[in-house]
C-alpha cells in the first residue's frame, strides 16, 4: 500500500477525480492505501483549512457520501496525530 500511495502522489497525469473515487472505496487494500497516502502529506502546524486544501490539491472528493466519509476520517486521524495539541485538543 505504501508503494502504490507513494505512486500515486508522485504521478500528476492522474485523473484526480477517478483517484478520489479510488481512495474513497471499502476493500481493505484501498482503506490501506488510502491511509498510507494521508500519512506522506505533511500537516504538521497547517490549520485545518490550509491543511484540507494541502489535502485535496492531490485529487477531488468522490460524489458518494460513504466514501467521502472514509476520506475524511483518515485525514482528521492524521491531522490530529500531526498536530495534537492544535485546536481540537
Amino acid at each position: 500500500p505504501h508503494d502504490v500511495a507513494t505512486f500515486l502522489q508522485q504521478c500528476p497525469d492522474l485523473d484526480k477525480k477517478q483517484l478520489g473515487d479510488y481512495l474513497g472505496e471499502r476493500e481493505d487494500f484501498a482503506v490501506q492505501v488510502l491511509q498510507a497516502f494521508i500519512k506522506l502529506i505533511d500537516f504538521n502546524g497547517l490549520e485545518i483549512d490550509g491543511a484540507l486544501r494541502r489535502l485535496l490539491h492531490s485529487f477531488r472528493l468522490p460524489g458518494e457520501s460513504q466514501k467521502i466519509e472514509r476520506i475524511m476520517e483518515t485525514f482528521a486521524g492524521q491531522f490530529f496525530t500531526q498536530n495534537p495539541a492544535g485546536v481540537f485538543a
